[in-house]
């Protein structure tokens, strides 16, 4: 790519958004393939008020994303009505691509955190194609806020026949089983009014079928590995009394030499990120590497729960060496020595995964990963939590901790007998049991394509169903 041509993007990048003047540019990176396709992305931000503005463009200059995060906003500006929004999405995609809207359907809104999110969606026999279209988010004063363009899609073939619904509902009554499990609902992914750890029936069956076939049959197919298996292993009792007092910098080994360079509010979690007081940036361009590695290189990150001001989890980007020669069995004892500082009671409630999968371990590596099963003291697993811990075999130091989502107290007291029985929530699943066709994305040999599928949904409000609460029956849902 001529420097002409992209000296013309990123002035056309420049006409899209009003850039303050205070913003400075970040990132100005190009990616040309060997077809000629191609992207080029720019990025401004204010560092002291954690604002930023992102454009990606194709090569011929079309606007393919964009994202416009202003921590400032006018609230003298008057909120617009659900047809004023749709008006100023439509104003924005015809600027763009005026000839979007022949090709292009309005689908749906959906309200965000702070903005409303249309979907402008290519139709096929009345239903979207994923990954198709596009959607843009609107601030309720009217600001286009954010944009994505996945642009039109071969149209695919259209079924002649299409299997009953009922034979689908027949094969889950065959094959529905429950599982009694603990989850951590997040009222951003389940539609709860309140997040935190429910005792829930979970079923693992697969109910996405192919459309077109005559008997029900899966979209995907998967096939155990024989040469894989898992087992748990109680882990050893606290060998002595820990310190209470021990401070987050102790905790995830941050020395005196290093500073805080960054504080970024995560919602429930803080994150913070330290980097030595003498760290200088070797060569300092506009490219993805470069931002990345003023970003990410010699640092270490962690995230602290904002209520308990414990380390949720940390990783160390900076090298540390030493001269140790660690084994596995002495790793293990320093991941062990973690978990007492770090998880009160931890025997109580964590399991050491050991994984056999016929591989030889390897004892060049440098370090040593331990993954661990979380449950409630009484077998019910915590769903997909694993808490983990990666030890440097060279100097015994942690360099890695992914803790569990939740906090303990949480679970300790927690009611561990269901309410609901599992013939209860089989009958509560198959009630509220529907299935809605979509078109499903195929990423197979390189070639994308689409498939129609049966997928399931709760027959009262078209969300996929999750699980079904153990002790009030209720059916917990996906939120969108």
């Amino acid at each position: 790519m001529v420097s002409l041509i992209k000296e013309q993007l990123k002035e056309r990048a420049r006409t899209i958004v009003e850039l303050p003047d205070h913003f400075q540019p970040v990132i100005e990176e190009y990616f040309e393939g060997e077809n000629g396709e191609g992207e080029a992305m720019f990025s401004w931000i204010d560092e002291q008020q954690d604002d930023g503005i992102s454009i990606s463009l194709d090569l011929d200059g079309n606007l393919t994303s964009l994202s416009i995060e202003l921590k400032k906003t006018n609230t003298d500006k008057v909120s617009l009505n659900e047809s004023e929004l749709k008006e100023q999405a439509e104003q924005f995609l015809r600027r763009h691509y005026p000839h979007a809207l022949q090709d292009l359907t309005y689908y749906q809104t959906k309200k965000l955190t702070d903005t409303y999110r249309l979907y402008y969606e290519q139709i096929v026999m009345g239903l979207p194609l994923a990954h198709a279209g596009c959607y843009i988010d609107v601030a309720p004063s009217g600001e286009i806020v954010n944009f994505k363009y996945y642009g039109l899609q071969p149209e695919p073939k259209i079924p002649k026949t299409l299997v009953a619904k009922e034979n689908l509902i027949e094969h889950v009554q065959n094959q529905l089983d429950f599982q009694l499990i603990i989850t951590n609902l997040d009222s951003v992914i389940h539609d709860v009014a309140e997040d935190g750890l429910r005792l829930l029936y979970n079923s693992e069956l697969f109910m996405t079928y192919k459309a077109d076939a005559v008997e029900p049959t899966f979209t995907i197919i998967y096939e155990e590995d024989e040469d894989y298996s898992e087992t748990y292993v109680s882990l050893p009792p606290p060998h002595s009394v820990m310190r209470k007092d021990v401070s987050i910098e102790e905790i995830i080994g941050i020395t005196e030499e290093m500073e805080i360079i960054r504080e970024v509010d995560w919602g429930e979690e803080t994150g913070i990120v330290w980097r030595n007081r003498d760290w200088k940036m070797e060569e300092n361009d506009l490219s993805m590497n470069s931002y990345f590695q003023s970003h990410n290189e010699d640092t270490v990150k962690a995230f602290i729960s904002k209520k308990t001001g414990e380390v949720r989890r940390f990783v160390w980007f900076k090298d540390r060496s030493g001269d140790l020669s660690l084994n596995s069995e002495e790793c293990y004892q320093k991941a062990i020595d973690f978990l007492q500082m770090t998880i009160p009671n931890y025997d109580q409630y964590l399991q050491l995964i050991v994984r056999d999968n016929n591989d030889e371990l390897d004892d060049t590596r440098m370090k040593e990963v331990f993954s661990f099963h979380v449950h409630n003291g009484h077998g019910i697993p915590v769903y997909s939590e694993i808490v983990a811990v990666t030890v440097n075999r060279q100097t015994g130091l942690i360099d890695y901790y992914s803790g569990p989502s939740f906090d303990f107290e949480q679970l300790r007291h927690m009611a561990s007998e269901p309410v609901i029985s599992k013939k209860e929530a089989y009958d509560i699943f198959l009630n509220h049991l529907d299935f809605e066709l979509v078109w499903n994305k195929n990423y197979e040999e390189n070639e994308e394509s689409y498939t129609l599928v049966y997928q399931p949904c709760d027959r009262h409000t078209r969300k996929s169903i999750r699980y079904i609460d153990a002790i009030t029956g209720a059916v917990i849902t996906e939120k969108n």
